[in-house]
C-alpha cells in the first residue's frame, strides 16, 4: 500500500499525484493500492478533483489533523508524506517531501513478486 498524505494548499503534493494516479493504474495487477489522505477540506478537496482527478481513492481529515501520519514517522508534520506499507501492516518505507514515479518503483519492487 502506498498512503499519501497531501493538501490541495501543497503545490509539491498537487505535482506528485499524476505520478501517483500512473503507479496506482501500473501496479493495481500486482496488488498495489494507492491511497490520499487528504488533510484539508471536503469542498476544497472536491473541487480540486473535479479539475485534477486522481485514479485512487481519497480520504478526508479533518483539517490540520495529522495525528495517523504522525503515528507512521511524521514527526514534522511535512507535506506532501508518503509511507509505504507491505501487506502484513509493517512500515517498509517513508518519504517527506516530494516523491517521484521511479522512487517508488524502487520502494514497491522489493515487495512485488517477480
Amino acid at each position: 500500500m502506498v498512503l499519501n498524505f497531501w493538501a490541495t494548499w501543497c503545490p509539491p503534493c498537487r505535482e506528485e499525484m499524476p505520478e501517483l494516479s500512473q503507479l496506482q493504474t501500473a501496479y493495481k495487477d500486482k496488488n498495489v493500492v494507492v491511497i490520499g489522505v487528504a488533510i484539508d477540506e471536503l469542498a476544497t478537496v472536491n473541487e480540486y478533483l473535479q479539475t485534477s482527478p486522481v485514479s485512487y481513492p481519497i480520504l478526508l481529515s479533518e483539517n490540520e489533523n495529522m495525528d495517523l501520519a504522525i503515528q507512521l514517522g511524521n514527526e514534522q508534520g511535512v507535506l506532501p508524506y508518503t509511507v509505504i506499507i507491505d501487506a502484513n501492516g509493517n512500515v517498509i518505507d517513508t518519504f517527506l517531501g516530494r516523491i517521484t514515479l521511479s522512487l517508488l518503483e524502487k520502494s514497491l519492487l522489493k515487495l512485488i513478486p517477480q
